[in-house]
């Protein structure tokens, strides 16, 4: 009986297997994929595009469409996009520009058909290289590299080549369109006049109609949450929160006895930047063993060595050489705004912490009173303002920290800048916690 049961249901499970792998097929071969490139030209915008390209090669729609919005972003992601919709995408590829500036117009003329939408404009692709001062040129070197993959791209593609390497420099002039010191950027009557774009449309629907896709669905293929999240931390800015963040959280603990929560913001800082590298940037197995061994080491100099030393240096110094080869043509700006971030965060950090109700809990108020028998006079030691416009006389040199005494009260002084010698009679200006500011009477 088990038996002729199961030679009854093979066929049944069969032609149900069959009949749902038709519709699925029909289904994806009845349909256009549109992948939208609506952000920077980042590794994550790459790996976007390579894995839903991959992923078009295995399930076979129609066609790839891609819609370009951008303002540009890194060469390296633009050249493994480029390369990916060139010589790996195995069925019809469409670009649809909204906006495709500087490393978008490569990305777009890549395509076989190029549909311009109204008010879009494609061009403005003179390389740049971040400073810690702006934005500045290439180097011919590089420009030359660029301007050749340009006109390469576009004449694979049959558009015109003179026109895409005016994209890139601007020496490079056409009568009527540029002068020998503007770079190229066309209109989308332009684009379709010089040769750039395939045609103009009104909307996305009329330009599938005019290459033929008409009446057909459309499957739009948005980015994962993982990759959303990845793209997200590895955004310059962002990284260089997290850094300083990361390393201002460790320091903290460092000069502070036991291990709190500046530490594990700290950690965990590190941590999402791991992450971040590691989903959305070209980050390989070296670059996240370095942003891991940066975090061992200074944990073992908060929590196992004291003081701050070699482990703590060199786990700095770790988390910043796998900065630089994570975020290649960013990193010296993740690094300079690090460092902005950092400063302000210490001085926010100095500001606050003595005026908010979360700083005065943090903060030490209370330890053995004063020498006094008197216990109407008996006061906190940690409480100085009782100390508000007395005398006394400096015990060390105030350079400008040092020691006071206040009739038999020994206390840590500061000036507002100025030295004053030992011996000195010293006046208090003001009292914030334990902090005394004093001058010289």
């Amino acid at each position: 009986m088990t038996v002729k049961l199961w030679r009854a249901a093979i066929p049944l499970f069969a032609a149900v297997t069959l009949t749902l792998s038709a519709g699925q097929s029909q289904g994806t071969g009845n349909s256009v994929w549109l992948i939208p490139i609506e952000t920077d030209i980042t590794p994550a915008t790459a790996e976007f595009v390579v894995s839903r390209v991959r992923q078009a090669n295995w399930e076979q729609p129609l066609a790839v469409v891609f819609l370009i919005d951008t303002n540009g972003g890194q060469v390296a992601a633009m050249q493994r996009i480029v390369d990916t919709i060139l010589t790996r995408a195995e069925l019809p590829t469409i670009a649809v520009v909204e906006k495709a500036f500087s490393a978008g117009a490569l990305i777009a003329m890549s395509a076989e058909q190029l549909a311009m939408l109204p008010g879009a404009s494609i061009g403005a692709a003179l390389p740049i290289v971040a400073t810690p001062i702006g934005a500045n040129p290439v180097g011919e070197k590089f420009n030359s590299a660029v301007r050749g993959q340009f006109r390469s791209v576009a004449e694979a593609r049959g558009r015109n080549a003179r026109i895409a390497e005016g994209m890139v420099d601007q020496r490079i002039e056409i009568p009527g369109l540029s002068t020998s010191e503007e770079l190229i950027t066309l209109t989308s009557s332009q684009a379709v006049e010089h040769g750039i774009a395939n045609i103009e449309a009104r909307t996305l629907r009329d330009a599938l109609n005019a290459f033929g896709y008409g009446g057909v669905s459309v499957v739009r293929l948005e980015p994962n949450l993982t990759e959303r999240v990845g793209t997200a931390l590895a955004n310059p800015i962002l990284a260089a929160i997290l850094i300083a963040i990361g390393i201002g959280g460790i320091l903290i603990e460092v000069f502070t006895p036991g291990f709190g929560i500046p530490g594990a913001a700290g950690i965990l800082a590190l941590v999402l930047l791991g992450m971040g590298a590691f989903v959305a940037t070209p980050a390989g197995p070296i670059d996240l063993i370095l942003i891991l061994a940066g975090i061992l080491l200074i944990a073992l100099e908060v929590l196992v060595i004291p003081g701050f030393g070699v482990a703590g240096i060199l786990g700095i110094a770790a988390i910043v050489v796998a900065v630089f080869r994570i975020f290649q043509g960013n990193a010296v700006i993740v690094v300079s705004l690090s460092a902005v971030f950092g400063a302000t965060l210490l001085a926010l950090a100095f500001w606050l912490l003595p005026n908010i109700r979360i700083g005065k809990v943090l903060m030490l108020n209370t330890r053995l009173t004063n020498e006094t028998d008197d216990p109407k006079k008996a006061r906190l030691v940690g409480e100085k303002s009782h100390l508000l416009g007395q005398f006394g006389v400096a015990l060390s040199d105030l350079r400008p920290a040092g020691i006071a005494r206040f009739d038999r009260e020994r206390v840590d002084v500061i000036t507002e800048g100025d030295f004053i010698s030992a011996g000195s009679e010293i006046e208090v200006l003001h009292v914030e916690g334990n902090r005394v500011t004093v001058r010289a009477a």
